[in-house]
């Protein structure tokens, strides 16, 4: 008899974080899932998770084959559910690492992070790194915890924090260097740029068999040689400039960062 096709459980899933609306990471993510697909000849799709949250606990609980994580999320998941065996971390214009911002309206008087005691705030989600972790941390090392803000919010887009500032709904906000700068141009002014902090990786399950991980990993580091793999890694955020090896260690002192910000919060 002839060989059956690829069965629908021999797909592989990609899953992403819902940091953007579900149609655009299908779109930004369906080059590598492509490309992927073709060096380990099996079928990859992209998945987004309803939440944060839920794509911590899909990743905890081997749910995945294959999940772009953020660096915090990926702390998170590490601490509830233990280590995970991980493929490469993306390199953002050559830097393992990345920036956020904490940002105010062009024409506020507010010149210090010292100077947010009573005013409002917007954070991204909170298992967000960028919109949640970094900039607590950094406003805790400037005296201001959240208790000494008048008012803050907890929003799901990223787009949100940006307008909510530029519509005078909150005095200030956070986002990732990357995002900031798209909005920068309408008003906005750096009040505080954060220290260094690890890119978002991709990982997978326990199980997953360890041949396939090994194709994986080593497809993930040619993609900057590959003449396809600049549209690919630019398909993700235009700063991407490649895929480079990554251990947990690289991870730790984000993880003492959050656990300031966690210890605090009790």
């Amino acid at each position: 008899s002839l060989p059956v096709r690829a069965r629908a459980q021999d797909t592989l899933n990609l899953w992403v974080h819902p940091f953007m609306p579900a149609t655009q990471l299908i779109k930004r993510f369906t080059p590598l899932a492509d490309y992927l697909s073709a060096k380990i000849g099996q079928p990859v799709t992209v998945k987004i998770s309803k939440s944060y949250q839920a794509h911590i606990d899909r990743v905890g609980e081997n749910r995945i084959d294959i999940a772009y994580m953020g660096p915090a999320p990926y702390v998170i998941m590490t601490r509830v559910y233990g280590k995970k065996p991980l493929l490469a971390r993306i390199e953002v214009k050559g830097k393992p690492y990345f920036f956020g911002m904490i940002f105010v309206r062009k024409d506020s008087p507010i010149q210090a992070l010292s100077e947010l005691e009573g005013k409002s705030f917007s954070f991204g989600d909170k298992n967000s790194t960028m919109s949640y972790f970094v900039p607590r941390f950094m406003l805790q090392e400037a005296g201001i915890t959240v208790d000494r803000l008048s008012r803050y919010g907890l929003l799901k887009a990223h787009r949100d924090i940006a307008l909510g500032i530029l519509c005078e709904y909150y005095d200030a906000g956070a986002l990732k260097e990357n995002v900031f700068s798209l909005y920068q141009d309408r008003g906005l002014r750096v009040l505080a740029k954060s220290p260094p902090t690890p890119t978002h990786l991709l990982v997978t399950r326990n199980n997953f068999p360890i041949n396939k991980r090994d194709l994986l990993r080593r497809a993930l580091f040619e993609l900057k040689d590959d003449k396809r793999g600049v549209a690919i890694l630019t398909s993700i955020k235009k700063s991407v400039t490649g895929m480079m090896p990554v251990e947990d260690e690289d991870y730790d002192a984000l993880r003492k960062m959050i656990e300031t910000v966690t210890e605090r919060a009790k």
